[in-house]
């Protein structure tokens, strides 16, 4: 079955960037792969099975408002203005390269006992992709490291991993809305454990969220760059909210990214102990009440320490 995230992504990435560095006033055009091909996906999840079926109509508010049903996000006022605040937090300057994370991550698969691997591709739009059906981890060529260093790169991607092999450790069936929850441990897990920029580049992604359902990605690009970042990571950041768009001169955002901030808090107001049960599996937070105590291959003082619940 076909993924919903290849449904999204554009395949002319590359083409669009070219043209969009060129032209300030040029608005990508994005293709994807069921423009050319006869694709009808059915998904296990309704929230899912909505997005998809508004994004191959291009009906960009329908497909604005399955993407805030799917993500669990929801742009309100007090939302936007801490996540403003934070935006302008500075923390320790990020650097990094692919063969360096690469060592990182080897080396938590090691301490974890865990038999994966990792691939580097020459596909950009993202940083790194899990495929656990094949115990893989695929890097980006491109990752950027601006805003997130290494090490919390790698406390994210262990939370995703340790939470599916948890999953099947203890026999439990992933949550059809695990994903909102799932990200949102993840990014606590990275952005407590590091003092670098992490925080921020979250935070940026919801106020570029804010901006992307009434504007352009002209219009996302250009606050991101104000909020600090780099034309280059402003660019790769933009294109996000955009996936699933055609036209994106006009209004819309997948919301997917600002899922990452916005959950990330609530996951911040849970107790220590309640950290820790989500890491039974990939259930989602309105599931945590069915876990009353933690179980899994790891024991509850490995997973304390390693991301300091």
């Amino acid at each position: 079955m076909t993924d919903l995230l290849s449904l999204i992504t554009p395949t002319n990435l590359q083409s669009e960037k070219e043209k969009f560095f060129v032209s300030k006033f040029y608005h990508p055009v994005f293709n994807y792969i069921w423009q050319d091909q006869d694709i009808n996906p059915m998904f296990s999840s309704k929230l899912k099975q909505k997005l998809w079926e508004e994004v191959k109509i291009q009906n960009h508010s329908a497909i604005t408002l399955a993407a805030a049903n799917l993500f669990e996000v929801n742009i309100n006022e007090n939302t936007l203005s801490q996540s403003k605040r934070d935006a302008s937090i500075e923390g320790k300057s990020s650097r990094g390269s692919v063969s360096e994370f690469t060592k990182l991550i080897k080396s938590a698969f090691t301490e974890f006992s865990i038999d994966y691997t990792v691939e580097i591709s020459n596909e950009t739009g993202f940083n790194a992709r899990l495929k656990h059906q094949f115990k893989k981890l695929i890097i980006s060529k491109d990752v950027h490291f601006d805003y997130f260093s290494m090490e919390g790169g790698v406390h994210h991607d262990m939370t995703h991993i340790i939470r599916y092999l948890n999953s099947k450790h203890n026999n439990i069936k992933k949550s059809q809305n695990y994903l909102p929850t799932e990200e949102g441990l993840a990014s606590w897990c990275q952005d407590n454990t590091n003092d670098d920029n992490g925080l921020a580049q979250h935070a940026m992604e919801y106020v570029a969220s804010s901006i992307g359902i009434k504007g352009s990605l002209q219009d996302i690009f250009d606050s991101l760059c104000d909020l600090g970042m780099s034309e280059e990571l402003a660019w790769k950041r933009a294109c996000r909210h955009k996936f699933g768009f055609i036209n994106t001169k006009e209004p819309g955002d997948i919301l997917k990214p600002a899922m990452y901030y916005q959950n990330e808090l609530k996951i911040g107001k849970l107790s220590p102990a309640e950290k820790l049960r989500l890491f039974v599996g990939k259930i989602s937070l309105d599931e945590l009440k069915f876990y009353p105590n933690y179980s899994g291959t790891w024991s509850a003082e490995k997973l304390h320490g390693y991301f300091q619940l």
